[in-house]
């Protein structure tokens, strides 16, 4: 067994279910310094608390701790970008690119009156359309069409979108905190307010993931990039940098204008992997 790739695989799940390390630690009434063990790759948990561990990670045993050809954490090549494996389920994983790999907008306009979802963007028509296509027959028939979820906003109650097949998306405001760190504040919504330029910009989340959060564009410049989650009343969403050259990734609760050009582009996708 491969300690360090199962110290992972229980590290995201950890997060994915919203543990800290101390709460998973008082269900399996062991000690937090032994599940950093565990996820640091020291050592293994106890055979006889897998079952326990298993079902408060919603996984199965086999899956902890033998984990598919990639690993959760892994950087892949898949058609001609770098991808990050955010999540692994039977034989599919989760896939995002590493970097922003071009600028783009949302949708064409930002008019008010009417809102645009996910369902109705130019941007899903474009990752599902022109994008893929690049891809060559057999790389297509590995991306697997994905159920995307409607979701409003978890702040504002803005609605969004009716369920959507797609296989290439967006990740959400749910999915950043899953598979990048949470630390509470998108469900208890203890988010902060900045001012840009003298300007209300609104809600944001700041906290100890905007690190892990950190993204380039492919010139090795700081980046912010789009999300599919809908903003607040009156914008999209978008995940912005708190200043330019910032390491620092907050998320915008708020959103943005739909129509601003030089949003990121970080796509997901579901693969079939070998």
């Amino acid at each position: 067994m491969d300690n360090r790739k199962i110290g992972n695989r229980i590290a995201v799940l950890r997060k994915k279910n919203s543990f800290t390390q101390e709460e998973l630690a008082e269900q399996l009434k062991i000690t937090a310094q032994a599940i950093s063990k565990w996820e640091n790759g020291h050592t293994l948990p106890e055979t006889a608390l897998l079952p326990t561990l298993a079902k408060l990670l919603n996984a199965s045993i086999d899956s902890i701790l033998m984990p598919s050809g990639v690993e959760i954490g892994e950087l892949i090549t898949f058609g001609n970008y770098k991808w990050r494996v955010l999540d692994v389920s039977g034989d599919q994983a989760l896939i995002v690119t590493e970097n922003v790999i071009e600028t783009r907008a949302f949708h064409k306009t930002s008019d008010i009156r009417h809102r645009v979802t996910w369902e109705q963007s130019d941007m899903r028509k474009y990752l599902n359309g022109k994008f893929i296509k690049q891809f060559s027959d057999t790389e297509q028939a590995q991306v697997a069409e994905t159920a995307v979820l409607k979701l409003d906003n978890p702040w504002y109650g803005t609605n969004t979108y009716p369920d959507t097949q797609d296989k290439v998306f967006l990740l959400s405001y749910e999915e950043v905190v899953r598979y990048f760190g949470d630390s509470g504040a998108l469900e208890k919504r203890c988010g902060v307010e900045y001012e840009v330029m003298g300007l209300e910009h609104g809600d944001a989340i700041h906290d100890e993931y905007d690190k892990a959060r950190s993204v380039l564009n492919m010139a090795g410049f700081n980046a912010w990039w789009w999300l599919r989650s809908p903003g607040g009343p009156r914008s999209h969403t978008e995940w912005d940098h708190v200043t330019a050259g910032s390491v620092d990734n907050i998320i915008w609760i708020c959103g943005d204008d739909v129509s601003k050009k030089d949003g990121g582009v970080r796509p997901a996708m579901w693969i079939k992997v070998k």
